[in-house]
């Protein structure tokens, strides 16, 4: 088995799917694998249920999977794999803790955290192409089922991010996230406020959302999540439009598809429903 892979290896590069449900995080990982000569991207999939079927249907040498996609996601896809398919390598991209990376580490399986660089991608495809050559598929198979079961046990949904990693000019640095009054989305960055400064940090708005306290972090427009402890009050201005107010006096604009979102967090009632009783 590993023999014949070899050969169908040689002279080829690795036919690679890849899959995320958001668009950037998709075009920045597509246009990372134009860059490296041994990859052969055969599909994009929007959604787990998309991936699975490209791997059914293009039986692709490497997969590399979003773990947190809405409906079907990336454990999902491997979950759903049967003995008769063609079982692809797997590279999880994941937003995990340390418990949960351990476990990709016993069952060798492959992770990148978001946001992760392009030599981490580079050397997570060598290593790939590496097991390619050398497993066997029943072996595999058996091995990946075992990797989901320890993920989904290892993964604890209320496990959400305390900190993150800030780069300045000395090196990098840990921001706590409980000081930071709200984020604001720089297309494929996020900017930090904290009080008296801004940190620029490489990752989507979509994607911080998801690893981040619901409770505490709250997306107010589509371009700004407010740490709802900095929030001192709520008002309306010229043209009914809804405004934060933060501790320090700034303000900030409530997009009108998030006002019912901002008051339900902030236990209020919800301010359409408010503003219809005040008339």
């Amino acid at each position: 088995m590993a023999r014949r892979r070899r050969a169908a290896l040689r002279g080829r590069g690795v036919k690679v799917l890849i899959a995320d449900d958001e668009p950037l995080a998709l075009a920045r990982l597509r246009q990372a694998l134009a860059c490296i000569p041994e990859v052969e991207l055969v599909a994009a999939a929007r959604s787990g249920d998309e991936a699975l079927q490209f791997v059914r249907s293009l039986k692709p040498d490497l997969a590399i999977l979003d773990i947190q996609m809405p409906g079907l996601d990336g454990l999902g896809v491997v979950g759903r794999l049967r003995p008769a398919d063609v079982v692809p390598e797997i590279i999880f991209v994941t937003a995990f803790t340390q418990h949960a990376v351990r476990a990709f580490e016993l069952n060798a399986a492959d992770y990148l955290t978001k946001p992760f660089e392009f030599e981490r991608l580079r050397a997570a495809i060598r290593r790939a192409r590496g097991r390619l050559e050398a497993r066997n598929s029943d072996q595999r198979f058996a091995q990946l089922q075992a990797l989901v079961a320890s993920l989904q046990q290892t993964a604890q949904p209320s496990a959400y991010e305390t900190e993150v990693w800030i780069r300045r000019p000395d090196g990098l640095h840990r921001q706590p996230l409980e000081d930071v009054d709200h984020i604001l989305a720089q297309g494929d960055y996020v900017e930090l406020h904290t009080r008296g400064a801004a940190h620029l940090v490489r990752d989507t708005i979509s994607a911080l959302e998801q690893r981040i306290d619901p409770a505490r972090f709250v997306r107010c427009h589509r371009s700004v999540i407010v740490n709802l402890t900095f929030v001192r009050g709520m008002r309306r201005r010229a043209g009914r439009k809804l405004v934060l107010t933060l501790v320090d006096g700034r303000e900030i604009l409530v997009g009108p598809s998030y006002s019912d979102q901002i008051s339900q967090a902030m236990s209020i009632k919800p301010w359409r429903q408010a503003a219809r009783h005040e008339k």
